[in-house]
This record gives structure tokens, sequence and C-alpha cells, in this order.
């Protein structure tokens, strides 16, 4: 069933290729993609990462919102382009445990039993993407990495967050490695509006609950050379240790703004 309907979005991303306009595709959509910003631009949203353009080569990200509970810090490094393809890989660390500590009480705001304590956790974050252009409107990006944990105790296996989009990015907290593959297109449907479809797997090196896969959609609203709406949805599947169904749809809606 998975392998069915990985194709038929395959179908769907690839129709959307063949259909898009012959225009320029928007340079400061490079987001998820090998392409970095440009040198002393920046860029952010509510939910996707802060990111500053230090060079040519060289990007550093940090997830703003977040950065107090999450303290963060990572770089995209770029390798150039070889026969049209841009390299790029990104490194990153953070520190979850005081937002694990934060969310572990009663009431609003809690999502772990107040019983359940977490010592220090670091998240090394390694991967690979490669981007490259096939119509002027129009690119395709690939990526694979790996996440794992170095922990000062290892957290109990029952004060998991069981929600889709929240397990698959914390299981290596907890056990194992999490590599990471996916592949998005991206491309320009007028001047102001832009989409993107992609795929993405989590497969986790432990013997149970160890593969989750998301599809996402995204159309992104241009107002303006410096702000830009996005909204789409996330379908995603995995095998949670307490949660049913499988299967589950989510909405999705960022504001992005930056440098002009």
């Amino acid at each position: 069933m998975i392998r069915n309907f990985i194709a038929i979005i395959s179908i769907v991303c690839f129709a959307g290729i063949l259909h898009a306009q012959d225009e320029p595709l928007l340079k400061k959509w490079s987001y998820n993609t090998a392409s970095l910003m440009p040198a002393r631009k920046w860029e952010s949203g509510l939910f996707q990462p802060f990111r500053y353009g230090i060079n040519q080569k060289l990007e550093v990200f940090t997830n703003v919102l977040m950065l107090p509970f999450i303290p963060e810090a990572g770089a995209k490094l770029s390798w150039g382009t070889k026969k049209d393809f841009a390299i790029a890989s990104e490194h990153s660390l953070s520190v979850p445990t005081p937002f694990l500590n934060m969310i572990s009480r009663k009431g609003i705001g809690g999502l772990i039993s107040p019983e359940y304590d977490f010592s220090f956790i670091l998240s090394v974050s390694n991967a690979i993407i490669v981007s490259r252009q096939i119509a002027p409107s129009v690119m395709i990006s690939a990526n694979a990495g790996f996440v794992f944990a170095l922990r000062g105790k290892k957290p109990d296996p029952q004060s998991s967050i069981d929600i889709p989009l929240f397990y698959p990015r914390m299981a290596h907290y907890y056990e194992g490695t999490s590599i990471r593959l996916g592949t998005a297109v991206k491309g320009r449907i007028s001047s102001r509006w832009f989409y993107e479809e992609g795929v993405k797997a989590f497969i986790i090196t432990r013997s149970e609950n160890n593969f989750f896969f998301e599809n996402t959609g995204t159309i992104m609203w241009a107002l303006g050379k410096s702000l830009r709406i996005k909204g789409g949805y996330i379908l995603a599947y995995g095998k949670y240790p307490y949660l049913t169904p499988k299967w589950q749809m989510w909405p999705t809606l960022d504001l992005v703004f930056g440098s002009k």
C-alpha cells in the first residue's frame, strides 16, 4: 500500500513539472534546497527556521521561536555545482532537554506525565542536499541524512510523545539513529503563486516503531518581496506505541518574512 501511494505521489509531482510555467523560480524560496541565502540576507518564518547568509559558501540557521526551549545552532555549506547538480550539506546541534522538562507536567501545555524527568540530551544532525533546476520555474531536490543523540541518561520509553510529526522527529532521543530520506519538487504557478510537493521517510535503527512516512503539499503566496504566506498539508503514516490510526492528515500554515 505504501509503495503504491508513493508511486501516485511521484506521478503527481512530475505532472506538476510538465505543466509548470517557463518562468524563473523565485530565488527567495530556497528553503529545503541546496541553495543558500545570499550574503547578508536573512529570512525567517514562525515555524520555518531563521536563515542568514554569511557568504556564497555558508549559511547559518536556527529556530528563533523555539530557541529559548530548544537551543539550536546550524550551518549549511555549499559544495558547488557538478553537472548541473547543486550540492550542499546541513549540520546542526540542538538540546531538547529544557523543552522536554517544560512539557512534563499536568494541565495546559503538558504532553508528558510529570513523573518523568529528562537529563541532558544533545541531538546531532547531518544531511546532504542535491538540487537541480529542471526548468526555469521548477527545481527538484533530494536529501539524505542521519540524526543521533548523546544522552546523559536514556529516557524512559513511556515518556515519548506519540503524536504524528512529533514522534518521528524525537524518536532518536530515546533509542537508535534516525535515518532521513526525502525528495521534493517546487515550482512557479504565476508571478505570486508557488508550490512544493514532497515525500519524506524516517527510518529508526531499532526493532519496532521504526518507520514513518510523510507526504507534504504547500502553496505559497508572495505578498511582496519580503513577505510570503505558506499553507498546505502533511499526510503522515507511522506505527506508534499507543496511538491509532496510523494515517493522519495535518494542516500547515506559516508566515515567512525577511530581507528584500
